[in-house]
Formats: structure tokens, sequence, C-alpha cells
């Protein structure tokens, strides 16, 4: 009960959520674009694996705290978004956007068909909701490869806990490739 692929099957799917440009709360604060009291704008610029590029001018408002907006201009139609500052137990405030197609409060907004909407609203999944065991190994592999070469995110790893995860990736690989080798006998079984 409770495996892989197990449950009720989704009835609407438009895709995956890495697909689609976002524009996310979190990091529009961490950039200094959401302060209390002030109005800010700035331009976000997203690009695919082609060299299109989506751009769009944001305008914060936050000068009214009822009143807090967001307004989108640029290759998608204007748009405006409400924000709701939330004040928090100890100080300081947390933002949301209220999402125009549901009303519920939000932290990203996803540009599907020219309209900013919440996850929910848009219908979408994370890539990991449907991908099978075969992609899920696959995944970890190259998860693990990238901890072990180190990256951007990633510091190179040193002594023991090289050893550690160089035999996670050894055995990572092994699954991979088993699970590999059981879906080609399935395909071939079926064949033959």
């Amino acid at each position: 009960m409770g495996g892989i692929n197990s449950g009720r099957r989704r009835s609407v799917h438009r895709g995956a959520v890495e697909q689609f440009p976002v524009i996310d709360l979190r990091v529009l604060k961490r950039a200094g674009l959401l302060k209390p009291g002030e109005c800010t704008y700035d331009t976000l610029c997203w690009r695919n694996q082609e060299l299109e590029a989506l751009e769009v001018r944001i305008f914060v408002d936050l000068s009214d705290a009822d009143d807090a907006s967001i307004r989108v201009a640029g290759d998608v139609p204007d748009q405006c978004v409400a924000i709701e500052c939330a004040p928090c137990p100890y100080g300081g405030y947390r933002c949301y956007f209220h999402c125009p197609l549901t009303g519920t409060r939000c932290e990203q907004l996803f540009i599907v068909d020219g309209i900013f909407a919440s996850r929910k609203a848009h219908g979408l999944n994370y890539a990991s909701q449907s991908e099978d065991e075969l992609s899920r190994a696959r995944r970890k592999v190259r998860k693990l490869q990238r901890q072990v070469d180190g990256d951007t995110r990633h510091a190179r790893p040193r002594g023991r806990n090289r050893y550690l995860k160089v035999c996670d990736l050894k055995h990572a690989k092994r699954i991979s490739r088993e699970l590999f080798r059981e879906q080609i006998r399935g395909i071939v079984g079926d064949a033959g």
C-alpha cells in the first residue's frame, strides 16, 4: 500500500513547475525589492534551453501595507497582483501573493499562457512527481556525481566524506544499471 505510482491519478497535468518562468517572493526579498514603505522596481529575465528570453519589468509597491501590490509589464500582458504583508510574532513581516485565479496565498507565481497564478491554479506538478523508478535512480546518480565533483552549490568533499560519497555514487550507479537492464528485459520479453 502506498507504493510508487499508487493512489489517485492526476486529472489535469499541464506540465512541470521547472518548465515555466516563476516570480518568487523569497528571491525578491533577498534581492532587496520588498522593503516596507517603499516602491521598488527591477527587470527579470528568463531563458530556456533556446536563446529566446522572456523579459518583464516588475514594480513592487509596499508604500501602503493594506494596499500592497506588484505590477508586471513587458513581454506578457500587464497584470497587477495583490501582496499581503502579515506581521510575524517576534517582529518583522512576511509577504504573500494573492493568486489572481484562486485568491489563495502563495509565495510563487508561475507564468503559463501569459497569466500569473499559483502552481495549483495552473495545475502544475513537480518533475519528480512524474518520474518512474529508473528516472529517480538516474537523478540520484547525477546529484551524487555533482557532489563528488564539486560545483557552485557543493564544495568537493575531503577525506572520509569523499570516500563515503564515492561509495554512495558507485552503489547508485549499480542500482541504476540494474533497473535499466530490467526495463530492457521487460521490453524484449514483451516483443518476443
